[in-house]
């Protein structure tokens, strides 16, 4: 029992990251999606929403958003391999079974 709740103690650890990497994978979140924004347009939701996430886990959670948005604007194809690079910065800041389910869906 208590080996199981270490695990879980260190994935809960895992999911957070120092606020460094937090600020990285959101900075790359936003410039992915400024580029296929209009100047003279409102900002989308998902933008406010990516700025003030406040952990590892929404951010994780927000990609789908992101990569809506980015279908939208660009295509699928380029925004699956846009939203590939960003996953993979979060590759040892979530539990791995988390990070394997994304792996799945594709």
């Amino acid at each position: 029992m208590s080996s199981s709740l270490m695990g879980l103690l260190r994935e809960a650890e895992t999911a957070t990251g120092t606020p460094a990497q937090l600020e990285r994978i959101r900075q790359a979140l936003l410039d992915s999606m400024a580029v296929s924004l209009d100047a003279h347009a409102a900002l989308p939701k998902v933008w406010a929403r990516v700025q003030h996430a406040p952990d590892m886990q929404s951010l994780w959670y927000l990609r789908s958003d992101v990569m809506h948005l980015l279908c939208d604007h660009c295509g699928e194809a380029l925004a699956r391999d846009k939203l590939n690079q960003i996953t993979e910065l979060f590759r040892g800041h979530l539990p791995k079974a988390q990070f394997a389910s994304s792996r799945r869906q594709r």
